[in-house]
């Protein structure tokens, strides 16, 4: 490996590479903006029989849209609606420690499905 004294003909080099530094001509490419998602719906999972008792039991509690909320109709229900009903059950004095927990593990389960805006 040849010394570099500071310059080599007209392009300066490197001391320990012995390479040229030319700069590179960088390609710009246009950044993909993503479309932006418009919230569709709600989607509220039960995975337990204990899970949908417990909803059934705050909806008919704390729920003043219909009387009686039976299996059926927990289907057609907005789960928005539903998570209100469980939050009021969830701040009252009436469900015990694991209720509470099993009201967090359902309010957690809810996800938005979402599609692109057009």
């Amino acid at each position: 490996m040849e010394r570099c004294d500071g310059f080599r003909g007209n392009v300066r080099c490197q001391m320990f590479l012995n390479i040229n530094n030319h700069m590179a001509k960088v390609l710009h490419f246009p950044k993909q903006v993503e479309k932006p998602k418009v919230i569709k719906g709600y989607k509220m999972a039960f995975y337990t029989d204990q899970e949908i008792d417990l909803a059934l039991l705050c909806l008919n509690t704390f729920g003043w849209e219909r009387i009686r909320y039976d299996r059926v109709e927990l289907k057609r229900t907005d789960p928005m609606y539903i998570k209100k009903c469980l939050i009021l059950g969830y701040n009252s004095q009436l469900l015990s420690h694991h209720s509470r927990k099993l009201i967090n593990k359902i309010i957690d389960s809810i996800t938005a499905y979402s599609v692109t805006a057009t």
